[in-house]
C-alpha cells in the first residue's frame, strides 16, 4: 500500500504554509513600497513589456475572427452600396439621355413652328412612325393620314430643309419618299445665282446629283441648293442640299455635280407637312347663245300653205 505523506527524502525546502505566509508578508510589503514611494514605476514598466507579446499572442485568436467578421461584413456592405450606385447612376444615365432628347425635340418643334409660320400654305406637323424595311426604297411613315387631311404630293420638311414628299397617303397614316430615293426629282435653284436645275436622288450612302448644268456654269463648292418653286410643289426657298464636288469635264455635255441634303433625311423625328399648292381653276367655258329664228321670208315660207 503506498503511503499518503512522501517520504521525508523528498521534501525539498519550507512548508507549503511557510512559503504562503512569506510571499503575503513580501506582497504587502511591496505594496506598501509601490504605494508609499513609488519606486517600482520602472520594474511595473519593464514586466509589462516583457509579458505584451505573450498578451498578445493570447488574443490573437479572439482578434482574428473578429477581423474575419469585419472583412466579410465590410465587403457585403460593399458589394451593396457598389450595386446601388451603379444601379443609381444607370438612372441617372437614362433621365439626362432623356432630357437631351426631350431637349432636341422641344428644339425641333420650335423650329418647325417657326418654319410654319413662314409659309402661306396649310401644314401640319407630324411624327415619323418607322421607316422601310427595304434597304432599295427609301421611305418613311408617319403618324397622319387623310383624317388629318395630309394630301398626297404635299412637301415635308425638318427644321432644317426639305426632306422628300408625300407620295401615299392611308386613312391614319402617310408613306413619305425621301429626296436620296433613287432618282427622285427634286427642283431647285442655286441660291447664290438663282440658275435652276433638277437635283436627283441617288440612294442611301450616295451623294445627290445635279443635272443639266452647263460645265461653263458658275457653280462652287458649298453652294446652297434651294427649292425653285416650279410645279408648285414646294414652295420656294426652302434649303435642300449643298454642293460638294464638281467635276467640269468640258468633254462632256453637263457637268457632274453632286451635292448632300441639308436637312436630317435618314435621322429627323418632327416633321412639317405643307400642302401642295391647289390647282388654279380654268373658266369655266360660256355658254353658247342659242339660236335665233330666221325672220322675213323664211318666216313667211314657214306660214305658206300647201294646196
Amino acid at each position: 500500500m503506498i503511503p499518503g505523506e512522501p517520504p521525508p527524502f523528498l521534501y525539498r525546502g519550507p512548508s507549503i504554509l511557510a512559503r504562503f505566509v512569506f510571499f503575503a508578508l513580501l506582497s504587502l510589503l511591496l505594496l506598501f513600497i509601490d504605494t508609499r514611494y513609488q519606486n517600482l514605476e520602472k520594474l511595473r514598466i519593464g514586466i509589462a513589456t516583457a509579458l505584451y507579446p505573450l498578451q498578445q499572442l493570447a488574443r490573437w485568436p479572439h482578434t482574428a475572427v473578429q477581423e474575419i467578421g469585419v472583412y466579410f461584413t465590410d465587403k457585403e456592405t460593399l458589394e451593396k452600396q457598389n450595386t446601388a450606385l451603379s444601379l443609381q447612376l444607370l438612372d441617372q444615365g437614362r433621365q439626362m439621355q432623356e432630357t437631351q432628347t426631350i431637349k432636341q425635340e422641344n428644339e425641333q418643334l420650335r423650329a418647325l413652328l417657326e418654319l410654319r409660320s413662314q409659309t402661306s400654305r396649310s401644314a401640319h406637323t407630324v411624327e415619323m412612325l418607322y421607316d422601310t424595311r427595304d434597304p432599295f426604297v427609301q421611305k418613311i411613315t408617319v403618324d397622319k393620314g387623310l383624317m388629318q387631311d395630309i394630301r398626297e404630293g404635299s412637301a415635308v420638311l425638318d427644321a432644317n430643309g426639305v426632306i422628300g414628299q408625300v407620295t401615299h397617303v392611308s386613312l391614319l397614316t402617310a408613306e413619305v419618299t425621301l429626296l436620296i430615293e433613287k432618282n427622285h426629282t427634286t427642283p431647285v435653284q442655286i441660291e447664290r445665282t438663282g440658275m435652276r436645275s433638277v437635283l436627283y436622288g441617288m440612294g442611301v450612302g450616295t451623294p445627290m446629283e445635279l443635272r443639266f448644268i452647263s460645265p461653263a456654269t458658275d457653280v462652287r463648292v458649298g453652294d446652297r441648293l434651294v427649292t425653285s418653286g416650279l410645279g408648285e410643289v414646294y414652295p420656294a426657298g426652302l434649303a435642300v442640299a449643298t454642293v460638294v464636288a464638281i467635276d467640269n469635264n468640258t468633254e462632256q455635255s453637263f457637268a457632274h455635280i453632286t451635292a448632300n441634303p441639308v436637312a436630317g433625311v435618314v435621322s429627323s423625328r418632327h416633321l412639317l407637312v405643307v400642302d401642295a399648292q391647289a390647282p388654279t381653276p380654268t373658266p369655266e367655258a360660256a355658254p353658247e347663245p342659242p339660236p335665233k329664228e330666221k325672220t322675213g321670208r323664211s318666216k313667211a315660207v314657214g306660214n305658206r300653205r300647201t294646196p
